[in-house]
């Protein structure tokens, strides 16, 4: 038998001096080649994988959410995180597919007399992550590079820029108040405080890093023949290299009474948390059914006197099907949630203090309302773009190649606000919204922005849980999709459905238990393709053994 006995060289480990520690964990019997197994030490879950007789050890948790990796998707050196899809290298422990941020600690890892024993030190074996260190930073006296928008695209950017060897200096404008925090959570846990979910809580992390960030700002014009900046306070900045990571504006609704109080509207953390002080023992009603407005109505439900979801559709998240929709529907109910299916709403009425209370359907139905949130989508945040030449297309998202460059040059874009090239699934532009999309966008430009070749397809992963129960993964793209199969039973929450094109796989949404989704979020990385023909003669819709 071959063991793995890796040596890390991660960089912060030359500055660790702490002692060694070797630790037993347990018995190799216990972990039979093909399988993997968490072990406990000194409190820490250490995950142990074997590899046809090549051991590797990690921490067992992944740091986006410290969800156990033991039951995620081992392929070739990879683990990836069964409930988000983050996906690490169990050589290096480094993170090299988002969500998340930081990495795991590997240890190295032999074999005596039966036992599996670690070596390590005490500083690495304190704690379940790493954050990867950058080596020593040249000074560099040239223009910034500035980055517009401070949402999760541009935290990566941050990041893998550096680790790839940028040392040009880095401004960020962003209209936020906070550097860059998790804006999954707040649909999800509104009261969430913009300290409490900074991606990096340390500001020594960017001065380390020559980042600065001008926040509460917002940028009003571009001058790229002057590589200008021009800010709402009335000052400019010049750029070396300019990238535009804006994200969306909230669609507002447009109906009479959409200017009264308590009309509330979810893009940044103080209006979660306005929502949330707001809304114990209220009234609620949430426009949209979608993933904003059923999370916002799934986090509210618990402590508002009532919660009801309008929904213009037929059943909620129509893009999963009406089933699937269906079945999330029914388990809202059983929560107390109440729906207004295929309706709309056509005014609003207030009360003598000038707040809402009452929301008027379609039907002539009235609604009593004490607070309203709207969730009906985004517009590209890129008005401020006028006149600068930048090219959009008709919806106003800015067009990129697969390099995110615009159509001027030391011009870039990512996330939320850019259609972008999809080459895996043959998609010449495409505009995808999703955080693990604009983290990967983040990620990728660090590559390019520094010449270097980007790591591989970008494979967008999405997810959305309600009453943190139950919820939907999501991998893949099913854009022109011509054929749906499904497995399980969606109204129950327990299935996998897969979309097909010219009879292949080409995006999976699952629901319950199924690992389905970040199976296939792997797969599609490694080009594996699966047929129609597959599916049908699948006994069990589970895809680990494509990857051995």
């Amino acid at each position: 038998m071959t063991l793995c006995d890796y040596k890390p060289n991660e960089p912060e480990c030359d500055r660790d001096d702490s002692p060694i520690v070797e630790e037993v964990l347990g018995k190799l019997e216990d972990v039979p080649p093909g399988t993997k197994k968490t072990f406990e030490v000194r409190g820490r879950k250490i995950l142990v994988i074997n590899d046809d007789g090549k051991l590797f050890a990690i921490n067992g948790l992944c740091t986006h959410y410290n969800f156990s990796l033991e039951n995620g998707t081992y392929a070739k050196g990879r683990i990836r995180c069964p409930l988000h899809g983050a996906c690490f290298n169990v050589r290096s422990g480094d993170i090299e597919d988002y969500p998340g941020f930081d990495s795991l600690h590997s240890y190295s890892v032999s074999v005596n007399n039966g036992d599996i024993v670690i070596k390590t030190t005490e500083k690495k074996l304190g704690s379940d992550r790493k954050i990867r260190h950058l080596p020593k930073m040249k000074e560099c006296n040239d223009r910034p590079v500035v980055v517009i928008g401070g949402g999760v695209a541009t935290a990566t950017f941050i990041e893998h820029s550096r680790l790839n060897g940028l040392i040009t200096p880095i401004l960020v404008i962003s209209e936020e108040s906070f550097p860059p925090y998790d804006r999954v959570l707040l649909s999800k846990n509104p009261s969430a405080t913009g300290e409490n979910i900074r991606m990096r809580k340390d500001d020594a992390f960017y001065e380390e890093r020559n980042v600065k960030f001008q926040l509460k700002t917002s940028v009003v014009s571009v001058n790229p023949n002057k590589r200008e900046v021009h800010l709402s306070n009335g000052d400019f900045v010049l750029y070396s290299k300019l990238i535009i990571a804006t994200g969306g504006n909230v669609r507002k609704l447009q109906v009479p009474g959409s200017d009264l109080r308590n009309i509330c509207y979810l893009r940044k953390v103080e209006e979660a948390n306005h929502i949330a002080d707001l809304h114990p023992g209220k009234h609620v009603v949430c426009v949209g059914s979608s993933f904003i407005g059923m999370e916002v109505a799934s986090s509210l439900a618990e402590k508002a006197a009532s919660v009801t979801v309008i929904s213009n559709s037929p059943e909620p998240l129509p893009v999963f099907g009406s089933d699937i929709g269906k079945g999330i529907r029914l388990k809202f109910e059983e929560k107390g949630v109440r729906f207004e299916l295929s309706s709309g709403v056509v005014a609003l009425r207030g009360n003598e203090q000038g707040e809402v209370s009452k929301v008027i359907l379609q039907d002539g139905k009235e609604l009593d309302v004490d607070l309203l949130v709207c969730g009906i989508g985004v517009t590209p945040a890129t008005e401020f773009l006028a006149g600068s030449g930048i090219k959009l297309d008709s919806r106003g998202f800015i067009e990129v190649d697969e390099k995110f460059r615009t159509n001027i040059s030391y011009v870039f874009a990512m996330g939320d606000a850019v259609t972008a090239p999809l080459p895996q699934w043959d998609i010449e532009s495409i505009n995808i919204q999703h955080f693990q999309t604009a983290q990967t966008h983040g990620q990728y430009l660090g590559y390019t922005i520094v010449g270097k070749p980007q790591p591989g397809p970008i494979v967008p992963y999405f997810w959305t849980l309600f009453f943190f129960a139950f919820g939907l993964k999501f991998s893949g793209c099913s854009q022109g999709y011509t054929k749906e199969y499904t497995n399980g039973d969606p109204e129950t929450g327990s299935f996998v459905r897969y979309f097909l094109k010219k009879d292949r796989v080409i995006a999976v949404a699952a629901g319950g238990s199924s690992q389905a989704a970040s199976q296939f979020a792997e797969i599609f990385k490694k080009g594996i393709e699966v047929t129609l023909k597959d599916l049908k003669n699948s006994k069990d819709h589970t895809w680990g053994h494509l990857l051995l």
